[in-house]
Parts: C-alpha cells; structure tokens; sequence
C-alpha cells in the first residue's frame, strides 16, 4: 500500500559538505515527512516536483511526523534543475553548514504509477476533471512552480486557505496559487505558466501535463504515446533532437495536432450502485487492479460517487473524515482496504458508505 508523501520544512540537520559525498552524480535528494497512521516498514508514495512517482520503504526508527531524506534520480526533479546539490538542496531548502548531524538518507526507490487523480487529467485535490474549469499552479514563497502539476482553480485557493501549507502531491510549501490562462487567449501567459523552470523551452512531459489540464484529451492514449518515443507524436516534437520546444512552435501547430489526434471520443463509464452490488463498485474503483484501495483512491470514490467535488467544504471533511475512521476499517493495518475488510457484512466500509447514502437521500 502506498500515501503519497513529499518533502516538508521539517528540520532536519542537513550540512552540505555531508549530503554532497552521500550522493552520486545525476542524483538529487528531497526531504520525506511520515505522515500520520504510517511508521517503519510501511511503503509510501512519494512524488517528485517534476511529476515522477516512486515509492520507498519507511527507514527504521521513524514514526509519524518523522523526517528522512530520499534520493531521486534528477530526471525526477528536472523541471526545477537549481534543487540539485551541492549548490542547494532539494526544493530550494537552505542547509545548515554548522550542523554535524546527518539523517537517514534512503535510496532505494521503485517507480510508482501515479495516483488516480494525475492519470486521469483530474485535481488531485477535487477530483474534477481539470479541463472542465479554470486551472491553476501552486507557487512558493519565490513565486516559482513546486510541480509540474495542475489543480482545479478554486479547489486550489480553497486548499490555500484551509490546508496544512502544502502542495497536496509533492507536500512543498506553497504560499501562491497561480491561474493558468488560456492558451488560445494569451499564448505568452500560458507559457510562461507552463514553463517550470523559466528556460523559455518545454519539456514534452511540461507540455502534455498543461494540455490534459485545459483540452478534453484522451489521457490514456496521449499517454502511451508519450512513452513511444517512435510515435507520431515524439517525431513532430523533437524533429530537432533537441528535447525542448519553443513557445513559437508550440503555438505554431504542436497544440493543434495534440487537440485533434488525441481529443477524447467516449465517455467515461458510470460507477454502479454500490447499494444493489458492493462488489462491482469496490472494482469498477480498483482501476490499477491492485486488489485493495488505498486511502485516496477511496477519498477519490467517495468524493465522486456522492457527487461533492464542486463543493470544497464537502471535500475537505470527506478527507478528514476518512482518515478518522481509516483505523477502524483498515483491521490489518496495512494502509489499503482488501476486499474483505471493505465486503465485511454490517461492519465493513461498503455498509457504513451504503448507510451514508441513504441518510443524505432521506
């Protein structure tokens, strides 16, 4: 089971004399903070700004709020090349040349789908499919992207106001929340929007991101054809080989092509009713086939089959409201929900979620 996780200002004392011999070349590092309910041994999910997923093992000794370090490949933080070391830490975080204690630096990760909300051009916040309504970016106290990712506009200033500080998907800290204009009515904002790092160039995975944002596409072949580097797609791209392409290109028939060959032609399917088949809906929401829900792909159903993603106050208590009662549902402890633990006649999730159905209806 995996929660995504990020880094967090969470002290820990990080000299750079130390952190610089630890790591090898084309490596960079990021600052992890357990999150509540989780400790030593667990797996978690943890997402990179530059909108990679990994997970890693829990080290030993570390409890919930605990701070440890990750190593991550610096493709996985390429959109913000300045986080890498020895010149600074990852995600900008100043270190302590006097300190003299080194923490626990974990390196091996795994590379992890990421979750249901990215794959699906979804806010990750809502759950609301991005191009449905105005976007936005979270910034930090520079006014400079945390991430490659896209949040629901209003989903986004609401988490401002009433979150912990953090971005909900790399956990940096975020004091902005930047809209993202329309390409088509300013080209020059919406670039320099989806810009991440301000070189003047996008990366295909830069482009793509903010594209499945604000246009209808067809996520699951847009995908694939970005990892199919003999796709159409890749050859009209980096026809140079240069990796980037300028705002004048993109503009120029890029975005064109990308609207038209991979606009969405079928309708998302309906999730079944949970109170005549508990069965069919805990699968049709296991859609990475794991056999068991994680705690966002169940705030993710949750949200979306009682219909709360346009209302963010709805939102905010659904999520608190799963990770109170996570403990009680989650017997095992193993920060999933089996399907037997979520089947449990009279004191699984499927019967109190049926129970919650039928309150709100009454």
């Amino acid at each position: 089971s995996s929660v995504v996780c990020g880094a967090s200002l969470a002290g820990v004392p990080t000299p750079r004399s130390l952190l610089a011999g630890t790591l090898g070349r084309g490596s960079a590092m990021q600052r992890v903070t357990v999150p509540p309910g989780m400790s030593t041994g667990q797996t978690i999910r943890i997402a990179a700004p530059g909108g990679q997923f990994f997970t890693a093992t829990i080290p030993a000794g570390m409890e919930p709020g605990s701070v440890f370090i990750v190593q991550t490949p610096e493709s996985a933080t390429q959109p913000q090349s300045s986080w890498a070391l020895p010149s600074e830490v990852t995600m900008g975080l100043p270190v302590d040349e006097e300190a003299s204690q080194v923490p626990v630096i974990v390196r091996q990760l795994t590379p992890a789908p990421a979750p249901q909300a990215v794959r699906h051009a979804e806010c990750a916040i809502c759950f609301e499919p991005l191009c449905e309504a105005p976007c936005g970016v979270f910034l930090d106290s520079r006014k400079r992207r945390v991430s490659i990712h896209f949040f629901n506009l209003e989903a986004a200033r609401h988490w401002l106001r009433v979150g912990n500080g953090g971005c909900p998907l790399t956990r940096q800290p975020v004091t902005d929340v930047l809209e993202v204009p329309a390409l088509a009515a300013d080209p020059d904002g919406w670039f320099a929007a989806v810009d991440v790092n301000g070189d003047g160039a996008l990366s295909m995975e830069e482009a793509v991101a903010a594209l499945k944002a604000q246009l209808p596409l067809d996520y699951e072949k847009i995908d694939a054809a970005l990892c199919d580097r003999s796709s159409a797609l890749w050859q009209m791209w980096d026809a140079d080989g240069s990796g980037k392409i300028e705002r004048q290109e993109l503009t120029g028939g890029l975005a064109q092509y990308i609207a038209q060959a991979f606009v969405r032609t079928t309708e998302l399917s309906a999730a079944p009713d949970m109170r005549t088949d508990k069965w069919a809906w805990y699968s049709f929401w296991d859609q990475d086939c794991s056999g068991s829900l994680e705690r966002e792909e169940v705030v993710r159903a949750l949200i979306k089959t009682l219909k709360l993603s346009q209302d963010q106050n709805q939102v905010r208590s659904m999520r608190d409201s799963v990770e109170a009662v996570w403990p009680i549902f989650d017997a095992d402890g193993s920060g999933s929900i089996q399907r037997g633990e979520f089947l449990a006649e009279g004191e699984g999730l499927a019967d109190t979620i049926v129970a919650t159905l039928e309150h709100r209806e009454a």
